[in-house]
């Protein structure tokens, strides 16, 4: 995808999920910091912090499990050997996401059952077992698909949200 495209797909993917329900009355909503090869997530997080919702982002620990820190637009980021981009902060726990409205996580795909497909190292799905906020996947239209392979312990999504649109699971 060129440049532009994958710009007006973050666009247009913050304008869907802005707008749902669930995201318009949350306080404190889980996003990741996208990598280039994923769906932008500057424009969510801009939208969020302009609303005052408070924005926590991931950070990788050595054990694959996930920490959270409240994400500061002014804040450094460093890439991770995994080319992940994680800023600074006071790490807030494992259990950070117990106090989420909303959980935003990444997907290289997602069925329409709700399962994603993630890189594999299974952060997110040891993260997210136990939540009880809705999930939401972002991806590119041509990754949403009716099916994709899954493991017992895959934890799936209640949403996922294209430039196209939202598709809610069942």
């Amino acid at each position: 995808m060129s440049t532009e495209a994958r710009f007006e797909a973050a666009e247009a993917i913050a304008l869907h999920v802005l707008a749902a329900p669930v995201v318009a009355r949350a306080k404190r909503v889980a996003c990741y910091l996208s990598m280039p090869s994923e769906p932008g997530t500057t424009p969510l997080i801009m939208g969020l912090l302009a609303r005052g919702v408070e924005v926590i982002v991931p950070l990788s620990l050595d054990n694959r499990t996930l920490d959270w820190v409240t994400y500061e637009p002014e804040s450094a980021l460093v890439t991770t050997p995994l080319g992940i981009p994680e800023p600074a902060g006071e790490r807030l726990g494992s259990g950070a996401l117990d106090s989420c409205d909303v959980v935003i996580v990444p997907a290289l795909a997602v069925d329409h059952a709700g399962y994603r497909l993630g890189r594999g190292a299974g952060y997110y799905d040891r993260a997210l077992a136990g939540v009880r906020a809705p999930l939401c996947a972002l991806v590119f239209s041509h990754e949403l698909l009716p099916e994709v392979p899954h493991e017992p312990h895959d934890v799936p999504v209640q949403l996922a949200v294209t430039p196209g649109g939202v598709f809610r699971v069942p």
